[in-house]
């Protein structure tokens, strides 16, 4: 008996200083795409968007559209080729050294190609709705692109999972009868009607987990990625869609998109007044030039990098929450405590993560405070009783 608990406990300290050790990868990692994306931003700024402007613009003039479309696909390509060799040591070196990966270079390079397209595609459709408004309402431009990006956002947050996710994975139904009967009980008990519930296949990629309830009102569809399944017992998926229910009973999405409204409104009016005070500086024809479009990225990104720590912690507030709910929704912390432990050590999530490193980057509490609250409020509740 001894034998194994020793077993174990060097079993567990392996997989921390494995988490610790991918952490200062990923650390390590943003730092260099950090440094690449404004390398790329520079020189586009610098003359690379005027020699690309002109290379997409024909003899004897062509239309603004294909100018602006011509315009953002290369612009996207060719950060993606700049960016590659980080991409690749970060999404596939790195994955499969920690052997979070099971992808091979060829499906690897597939998935990267269809992110790419999805990508593209989300840049030129709103790049051409804001340099539309860029040429036809000059000093109001921010305004009405903010308008039509609220819109965009919102209908990519209403149907992007149901259109994309399987252009990446198969989804079928569920075949555990039991499983699906307890899942759709606690759906239902929170308010809401189950249309599906999907095993999302994944692990022929990846061995991260995880779940997900998506749908418009009050009608869901419930998605488990098959890795889950195969780590977690019932009880314990049931704890984890009770967190995801939080989600939704607690209108934390709706609380994330008054944020992301706040945050792109601050977005594009400080991209007008980047664009309004370097047009003359770079020698654009006007703010609808395309060729300050490195211009308006650079307002975004700088924006979302001074904020990061503020997103963050909204985040990691709304994750506290859901945990609260989910776990009195259910009446059983101590389930979700034991899935919470199982994902992190599953997908090498550090359990006591530095300070810094929480605040710069973590979107959820570090999985040792969130278990010991958990397990406390178990304690709590088991008093209580």
């Amino acid at each position: 008996m001894e034998e194994r608990q020793q077993d174990n406990g060097e079993f567990i300290e392996r997989l921390e200083q494995a988490a610790k050790s991918l952490r200062r990868q990923e650390l390590f990692m943003a730092f260099v795409s950090l440094f690449v994306g404004a390398a790329y931003l520079a020189v586009m700024i610098a003359w690379g968007s005027a020699a690309l402007r002109r290379f997409v613009e024909r003899p004897g003039g062509s239309s603004q559209w294909a100018i602006v479309f011509w315009y953002l696909l290369f612009f996207t390509l060719l950060y993606n080729l700049v960016h590659f060799p980080v991409a690749y040591y970060r999404g596939y070196v790195v994955e499969r050294r920690f052997r979070l990966s099971k992808q091979r270079l060829r499906r690897w390079l597939w998935a990267e190609f269809k992110k790419y397209v999805v990508s593209a595609g989300l840049v030129v459709v709103v790049g051409q709705c804001m340099y539309f408004f860029l040429r036809h309402f000059d000093k109001t431009w921010w305004f009405w692109a903010w308008l039509a990006y609220l819109v965009f956002g919102l209908l990519l947050n209403r149907y992007g999972a149901r259109v994309l996710l399987p252009l990446f994975y198969k989804r079928e139904e569920l075949d555990d009868e039991a499983l699906k009967e307890r899942l759709r009980s606690l759906v239902e008990r929170a308010g809401y009607r189950v249309a599906a519930i999907k095993r999302v296949i994944v692990g022929a990629d990846t061995r991260k987990a995880n779940a997900a309830v998506t749908g418009l009102g009050s009608t869901k569809e419930i998605l488990v990625s098959d890795t889950l399944l195969a780590i977690l017992d019932a009880g314990e998926i049931e704890a984890v869609l009770a967190h995801e229910v939080a989600h939704l009973k607690r209108h934390h999405g709706e609380l994330m998109l008054v944020v992301g409204t706040a945050v792109s409104f601050v977005g594009f009016v400080l991209a007008a007044g980047v664009l309004n005070l370097s047009t003359t500086a770079l020698g654009l024809s006007g703010v609808s030039d395309v060729a300050g479009f490195p211009l308006v990225v650079l307002a975004f990104a700088g924006l979302f990098l001074v904020l990061s720590p503020f997103l963050n912690y909204i985040s990691r507030t709304l994750e506290w929450s859901a945990d609260m709910w989910g776990a009195h929704f259910l009446g059983a912390p101590e389930r979700l405590a034991r899935a919470i432990e199982k994902l992190a050590a599953n997908n090498l999530t550090e359990k006591d993560q530095p300070r810094y490193w929480e605040i710069l980057f973590a979107s959820h509490p570090s999985p040792a405070r969130r278990i010991a609250y958990l397990r406390g409020l178990a304690e709590r509740m088991e008093r209580g009783s």
